[in-house]
């Protein structure tokens, strides 16, 4: 009922912050909804009544429109270099693909006469491919790139700009006059993501213009989180691969100025016929519905925020060259079509998308340029570079399949591993936190997806498949086996408690009781320990307490089969009744404490990747490996219990390589799905981190769970396979039980005694399970005169002691015998003794 409640608290949570706002606005939003649109009216208007040229501070021709006045302060002197540097990246681009004409002459020759050269100067604009020639480049640019800029040689000699707010914007009050997106840094990194929306079941026609929006990200050395992030709407002419792009704000009217930052008249006449139709449509959109936004065309990702507390923001205006691709034999065209209407049809993969970058802030005063040739070697940078989105979600769709794949194996090794550990004894030998956390990490997977399922439609489906894996793996399979083990180990649980309760009343009690202390321990006998308790048994060199009998009474185990069933049922039912209720509410807050750590990760998470590059390192970094470390609790659980053989083998070597595949894709993949910036060396820790985990596990199987802890480190716990010695006290009660016995005399010198075997220093034992002999070493008496140490002797039988296993009754057995049948029942086959657990 508690889990019931949960999920319906999270999901009103879920909907309430999901939800639209859609009630009216107010009379105050209205009449500034109101005042937004004659404004823009009014810039439409100018942009409808110029021509190219009307912009020129060079000859002091200002537009009436916001943030293009001559009051306003901008730093439009500069304008002309950057258009001719974005001239010089367009050359470049095209060099040596032979004469073209795409611009005019005559804008051309405008151009070398507004900076006094001769016409027809300009090889980037005298010489370009006519219109109806295609080219080797992609008609639709809907893609996702990333590159390194640097600050341009343009600005070295600009004044940065003072302005007056409240004349450029009167309507706005700013919360600050500290403007945000004012790029300090001498380099960084650059990513855009383009979006051109599809018109039909055919491309577009490439001779005229089409509009674009981009999502633009700006890092350098002194950015928080991801860096500084924009949106720009722009004009792109598919025939020559050009794209400019502007920011619009209440203090700059950006696209409508677009045209005027156009490199030609030709250009600047398709944007001007572009623009009057949709910025219209536009308009009239904002008329008609009430709950529109005073501005569609904002720079902020986050507007709502920034609505209620307004800062100003440095205004970007961003030229975009596309190189032609590098292998000219593709039918760029068909391949393109192929991609964004399929067929079908077989063809090869398509070629990155590779643009250069220039990036002017006329408010801010800076200029940023892509890094690459020709004026910095390859490299050093090839300018922006990424893929069309087509191809990057066919990548993405191939990560999620991988990654339920990766699923279906977990689920699989979990299942069998499940199986394995069927009885209350395997599973009180499993650590329930080496479980947990795996389960966390599969609950983590299972929201991420269908968080991103909600925001991709191209890959909604494999997406949500995956996130219903994940679920699966954590809800059905992974707290099924954590129910198990929570309940299995209650007992254990309950005896801690009890004992901690022990001890604080032995610290608070009287002086007389701890007076009268002594006395009363003298006279306790220690007790042999049961299964599931902390109270361990003698050890098996022990002398046997005074008044019993030194042999036990053996029953054969087919003579009392139905008083062991009878009594195993009696204390099964009797521990049902008893910890039933208990492991149910248990379970309970076991449940809500699970899915609150898990929100309290998944939102801290989310959270992270607003803060600084350093710190979102160091914070990915420790959460990879606090993840990767879920062994550590399974080689705690088997130092304190002095157990091993808890897990398979199949399950600790495919846990680790599939849960490690995921994270070092992104931290060793250049071009993972996420851009995140390789860690080689992080990697490689990583991977020897789980596999210090994986050798520490094979040694405690092997050595033992303790062979390298101190003995006073450990609390005290029983030893199966212990040291046996001849001299020892009592050595006829302390030897183990079941020495093989002979009833002829040796017929020679040669022949052993009973119970010895051939080789020196081993004694011959019968196992109860298998009726099989047992040879065990036996340390001689005479090691002691001839001053031979214990220590080296237990060097050379260490691995024959795995061999056979003594329990606390002085019963001996092999190890696989013995382990089997304490698989199933934690009592000796022989005399039915309760056992200690392995």
């Amino acid at each position: 009922m508690d889990t019931l409640r949960l999920v319906i608290v999270i999901f009103l949570l879920i909907f309430l912050f999901l939800s639209p706002d859609s009630h009216a606005p107010s009379l105050l939003q209205q009449r500034e909804l109101d005042h937004s649109i004659l404004e823009e009216r009014h810039s439409l208007n100018v942009l409808n009544s110029s021509s190219y040229g009307s912009l020129d501070p060079s000859h002091n021709r200002w537009l009436n429109v916001t943030g293009l006045r001559k009051e306003d302060g901008y730093v439009w002197d500069i304008l002309p270099e950057v258009q001719e540097r974005a001239r010089g990246h367009f050359q470049n681009a095209l060099d040596g693909l032979g004469p073209t004409t795409s611009y005019s002459n005559a804008s051309a020759d405008s151009a070398d006469a507004s900076r006094g050269d001769t016409p027809g100067q300009n090889a980037a604009l005298a010489t370009m491919k006519p219109f109806d020639e295609p080219q080797p480049m992609y008609q639709n640019v809907t893609s996702i790139m990333r590159g390194n800029w640097i600050r341009s040689d343009i600005e070295n000699d600009v004044i940065r700009p003072s302005l007056n707010l409240s004349t450029v914007a009167p309507r706005v009050y700013y919360s600050s006059n500290k403007y945000k997106r004012n790029i300090t840094g001498h380099s960084g990194n650059l990513q855009i993501q383009l979006y051109e929306k599809d018109e039909g079941k055919a491309l577009p026609d490439p001779t005229i213009a089409r509009n674009i929006k981009a999502q633009v990200t700006i890092r350098d050395e002194t950015s928080r989180g991801d860096g500084w992030e924009l949106t720009l709407f722009g004009v792109h002419y598919p025939q020559q691969g050009g794209i400019v792009l502007s920011t619009t704000s209440e203090k700059f009217a950006g696209v409508f100025a677009l045209p005027h930052f156009a490199l030609s008249s030709r250009a600047f006449s398709l944007a001007q016929s572009l623009l009057n139709q949709t910025l219209m449509t536009t308009i009239k959109e904002q008329e008609a519905d009430f709950t529109s936004v005073s501005n569609p065309w904002s720079s902020s990702p986050h507007r709502p925020t920034e609505a209620m507390f307004p800062v100003p923001h440095c205004e970007f205006l961003v030229y975009l060259q596309q190189h032609p691709v590098d292998d000219i034999t593709v039918s760029l065209h068909a391949l393109e079509q192929e991609l964004r209407f399929p067929t079908g049809a077989s063809m090869p993969s398509a070629p990155m998308i590779r643009m250069s970058a220039v990036v002017f802030s006329p408010d801010c005063g800076f200029v940023l340029e892509s890094q690459g040739p020709p004026n910095y070697a390859p490299q050093q940078g090839l300018h922006l570079n990424g893929r069309k989105q087509e191809s990057y979600m066919r990548i993405v769709k191939h990560f999620v399949l991988a990654f339920a794949t990766l699923i279906c194996g977990q689920i699989f090794l979990l299942i069998r591993q499940m199986k394995d550990t069927s009885t209350p004894s395997t599973r009180s030998r499993v650590s329930f936190y080496t479980v947990a956390t795996m389960a966390l990490g599969d609950g983590v997977s299972c929201m991420l997806f269908m968080v991103v399922s909600i925001f991709v439609d191209a890959a909604f489906l494999p997406l949500i498949a995956t996130a219903f894996l994940s679920f699966l793996c954590v809800s059905f399979f992974g707290m099924k086996f954590l129910m198990d083990i929570w309940t299995v180990q209650a007992p254990e649980r309950q005896e801690r408690e009890r004992e901690r309760q022990r001890q604080r009343e032995s610290r608070s009690a009287t002086p007389a009781s701890t007076a009268s202390g002594p006395t009363s321990a003298a006279t306790s006998e220690p007790t042999t320990a049961t299964a599931g308790t902390d109270t361990l048994p003698l050890p098996v060199t022990a002398p046997r307490p005074a008044g019993t009998n030194d042999i036990p009474v053996i029953i054969t185990p087919d003579q009392d089969l139905d008083a062991a069933q009878a009594e195993d049922n009696a204390v099964a039912q009797n521990n049902t009744q008893t910890t039933l209720g208990s492991a149910r509410r248990e379970m309970s807050a076991l449940y809500t404490k699970f899915y609150f750590l898990l929100l309290g990760i998944l939102f801290l998470s989310l959270h992270a990747t607003t803060w600084p590059l350093i710190l979102r390192t160091i914070y990915s970094n420790v959460l990879a490996v606090i993840y990767l470390s879920f062994w550590v609790p399974q080689i705690h659980r088997n130092i304190i219990r002095n157990c091993r053989k808890a897990l398979r083998w199949e399950f600790v070597i495919g846990e680790s390589v599939l849960r490690l595949m995921p994270i070092l894709y992104f931290y060793m993949i250049p071009d993972n799905i996420l851009y995140i910036d390789n860690d080689t060396n992080a990697a490689y820790a990583l991977i020897g981190w789980v596999w210090i985990q994986i050798c520490a596990l094979v040694s405690q199987e092997i050595v033992g769970p303790r062979f390298f802890i101190p003995s006073s480190w450990v609390p005290p716990a029983y030893d199966y396979h212990p040291i046996l010695r001849e001299d020892d006290e009592e050595f006829g009660a302390a030897m183990p039980i079941g020495f093989t016995q002979a009833t002829a005399e040796p017929s020679s010198p040669t022949t052993p005694k009973p119970g010895e075997s051939k080789e020196k220093g081993k004694k011959v034992f019968d196992c109860a399970i298998c009726t099989e002999n047992i040879e065990v070493p036996v340390i001689p008496a005479s090691s002691r005169d001839n001053g031979e140490s214990v220590a080296s002797i237990t060097a050379t039988t260490i691995f024959s002691r795995r061999a056979y296993m003594v329990t606390p009754c002085r019963h001996i057995f092999h190890s696989q015998c013995l382990e089997g049948w304490m698989r199933y029942r934690l009592q000796c086959p022989i005399c039915r003794e309760n056992l200690p657990p392995l």
